[in-house]
């Protein structure tokens, strides 16, 4: 449902413009407010998890989503709307690293596998935000579906408070506390193993949004179009199924290897080979899930004190959203003047940012 909420949006964003009576042009900052709200806070949420607990801040995460989406029905004008979302990533923010500190939590043993599941999830639940709404647009309007989206949302959050335990770990001394929180903040091996994803980052997020668009700019109808863009989502079972094989690898070489790979495979669309398309949404929605799988599982593993696993992975995420929001804004312009070759520049930006973190994959494995 958390990931529903990230992607539901996208099949509406033309039937929301039109309802504020705004250009379709400003479509995109409808993207932009929540993206803008995930990434500001994602380090406020980490701290936050170390105080009172990943499980509280997960699920308060959840809860301030599923009221922003439920407010949709009320919102006046698109200046209110774009407030709405923006708390919706806020809300998300909150969830996206103490969700997965909440895995460590449980089943530390297991935590590796558990964040390929998370993140399979997170790509089924995207794929339907993006299908299931397409599909009930046309029987009611789109405040609706966002409303009802917030309702289910809301109603998990409380049967998850419910079931899952609390076996977070708080932190303790105020003094200690900020020396902790500094200590994370300056850590070298996990700004450079940040910033050397972070061009991935900025690659699958574009990916991910610009799939359909592409995939009728090469001629595809409407719904083949839409199932295009889809498929790189629910690929993520694939990537699920092929973890257990990724994971018994060395890091140092699994992930430099998947990036340069689905670069190469980015860079061939240049061709204009249209049919090409379907195996790249497979592969593009796959492998994301395991190198994502993989980065969360390294960073779980460096930090030594369990309170602070949010945070490692909130100052991750923040970096990478940022580095990965300019991205995807300088993709869209080239996009707009050459589709095909904004591929291969998005795969070689993703290139460029790499070698940063190889050497410490290398020192830690």
């Amino acid at each position: 449902m958390y990931s529903m909420n990230w992607y539901n949006v996208s099949p509406m964003l033309f039937n929301i413009t039109s309802t504020y009576g705004v250009s379709s042009a400003l479509s995109g900052l409808i993207l932009s407010a929540f993206l803008i709200g995930t990434g500001l806070f994602q380090i406020p949420s980490g701290l936050v998890a170390s105080k009172i607990g990943s499980k509280n801040t997960a699920l308060t995460g959840m809860a301030i989503m599923s009221v922003a989406a439920t407010t949709s029905l009320i919102s006046p004008d698109f200046t209110v709307f774009l407030v709405t979302r923006f708390v919706v990533g806020l809300g998300s923010a909150f969830f996206f690293s103490s969700g997965i500190a909440v895995l460590n939590d449980i089943d530390e043993r297991n935590v590796s596998r558990n964040i390929a599941a998370f993140n399979t999830a997170f790509s089924v639940g995207g794929g339907f935000g993006v299908v299931g709404f397409a599909y009930f647009l046309q029987y009611t309007s789109w405040q609706n579906l966002l409303a009802a989206g917030g309702v289910v949302t809301l109603i998990l959050t409380v049967v998850s408070f419910i079931l899952i335990p609390d076996l977070s770990t708080k932190s303790g001394k105020r003094n200690e506390f900020g020396k902790n929180v500094y200590r994370r903040l300056t850590s070298r091996p996990l700004l450079l193993l940040s910033m050397s994803l972070a061009g991935y980052w900025g690659l699958n997020f574009t990916f991910e949004e610009y799939l359909q668009p592409f995939a009728q700019n090469l001629g595809f109808s409407g719904p083949v179009s839409g199932f295009i863009g889809s498929l790189s989502l629910f690929a993520g079972l694939l990537g699920m199924v092929l973890f257990a094989y990724f994971s018994s690898k060395r890091a140092s070489v699994i992930l430099p290897s998947l990036v340069i790979f689905i670069s190469a495979v980015l860079a061939l669309q240049f061709f204009g080979l249209s049919y090409y398309l379907f195996l790249t949404a497979v592969l593009g929605g796959s492998i994301s899930v395991i190198i994502f799988s993989l980065e969360y599982s390294y960073v779980v593993k460096l930090e030594t004190e369990k309170q602070f696993v949010a945070l490692g992975i909130s100052i991750m995420n923040a970096l990478q959203i940022a580095t990965g929001s300019v991205i995807t804004f300088l993709f869209g312009y080239l996009f707009s003047v050459n589709a095909d070759l904004s591929w291969i520049i998005l795969g070689i930006i993703a290139l460029i940012f790499l070698p940063l973190g190889v050497s410490v994959m290398k020192q830690r494995s």
